[in-house]
């Protein structure tokens, strides 16, 4: 008798074998030459035996006094059963999946996120001249990307920037609008004054007269170029003064890094991958290029009301992964160098940053606390009116 496990794809049945002396009809089946693959004993009347079904049909023919029951078909067999008995429902999930990947691959909305209806209008109408409407297939990362830098260019004075998301079977644009910076010809007669305090580094009169030099010190308000300029003969013109002025201004600011330093942010790279979850276990069908860091967002296609088992579409977005483990040294120079970032970000008349002072160092467990002084070289010009009636009173 052969005691191996049964294999687990080969066609085995279970058998329960009864009668007064079960040794006996063991021995008989191994005389016949039946292969018995494993033997497990009820009690001293019943004994279970596993065998090929080739076998079995071969002990259904012996005639015996031994009462033999089929109890379960296991391997091939038992695989065979499942398939016969579900063949509906596995036919219905390959044509589910295959309808699913195939819609998958169809645009069916796009939204244009922005506050000016006229510039949504635009946006439209240039995303249809390259192809991009619903009920389309999809275009890959490399055609968006090509067609983002296509509608800035031909944009230049319109946007600033434009973003093409794809989420699921939707486009999501997303764009800013270039915001010109228009010259100060709002008023007839203007001076160019300073807007805060700040010693002056370089002065530009286009139109109009000096009245301060590089490294005077100006106060909000206070004129640089003036648009009231005198004659030979002292007498007085009003003319539109024109020009840039700029000043060495000072910021403080407080700041926090952490020594842990966590970063995350998108590849912009996309894929479909099917998951199935089986118990505490998750399986990607068909995934040959994994990311190695990823979101999802999942949509369930199958589950099981009785077991932990389900079939989940996934769309998973690539993301790189930036761990840093900083010294006091290097969460220092990483704080300052964030709040020079964030102060060019959030100011854009900023030209350059000139110099960082640390005024109080806080060191804590977990994060460096700084408090900066900043110096910056910023365009601190404005126009100011002049009233004429005013002057000639004077």
């Amino acid at each position: 008798m052969e005691n191996n496990f049964f294999k687990k794809f080969d066609d085995i049945l279970k058998i329960e074998v009864t009668g007064r002396n079960v040794d006996n009809y063991i021995k008989k089946l191994i005389k016949a030459k039946i292969n018995i693959i494993r033997l497990v004993k009820k009690n001293y009347k019943s004994v279970y035996i596993y065998v090929s079904y080739e076998d079995y049909l071969k002990i259904k023919k012996m005639r015996s006094i031994y009462e033999v029951n089929l109890v379960a078909k296991l391997g091939g067999l038992r695989l065979k059963s499942f398939i016969k008995r579900n063949i509906v429902m596995f036919i219905f999930l390959f044509v589910s999946i295959l309808f699913l990947i195939f819609l998958s691959s169809f645009i069916f909305s796009i939204d244009v996120i922005h506050s000016d209806a006229n510039l949504r209008k635009n946006i439209y109408q240039e995303l249809e001249d390259y192809g991009i409407k619903k009920y389309r297939f999809k275009k890959s990362y490399e055609e968006l990307e090509k067609i983002e830098e296509e509608i800035l260019e031909n944009n230049k004075d319109k946007l600033e920037w434009i973003e093409i998301i794809t989420s699921g079977t939707k486009y999501i644009v997303r764009l800013e609008e270039r915001l010109l910076n228009e010259e100060n010809n709002n008023y007839e007669y203007q001076n160019i004054v300073a807007s805060k305090s700040a010693i002056l580094t370089e002065i530009n009169a286009t139109h109009g007269e000096k009245v301060k030099n590089v490294n005077d010190y100006v106060t909000k308000g206070d004129v640089v170029i003036s648009g009231n300029m005198l004659k030979p003969d002292n007498s007085s013109v009003l003319v539109h003064a024109t020009g840039s002025i700029y000043g060495e201004v000072w910021y403080t600011i407080s700041v926090d890094y952490p020594y842990i330093y966590k970063e995350e942010s998108l590849t912009g790279k996309n894929k479909k991958v099917l998951v199935l979850n089986v118990f505490n276990h998750r399986i990607s069908l068909f995934d040959f290029n994994k990311f190695n860091s990823f979101q999802t967002d999942k949509k369930i296609l199958l589950y099981n009301n009785f077991l932990p088992i389900n079939l989940v579409l996934e769309k998973q977005y690539e993301m790189n992964v930036i761990d840093d483990f900083l010294t006091e040294e290097e969460a220092i120079d990483r704080a300052v160098e964030l709040a020079k970032s964030k102060l060019l970000e959030n100011n854009k008349k900023i030209k350059e940053v000139k110099e960082v002072s640390i005024l109080n160092k806080n060191i804590l467990s977990s994060k460096v606390s700084l408090k900066l002084f900043i110096s910056v070289i910023e365009d601190i010009g404005v126009a100011e009116k002049i009233n004429k009636i005013e002057v000639e009173k004077k």
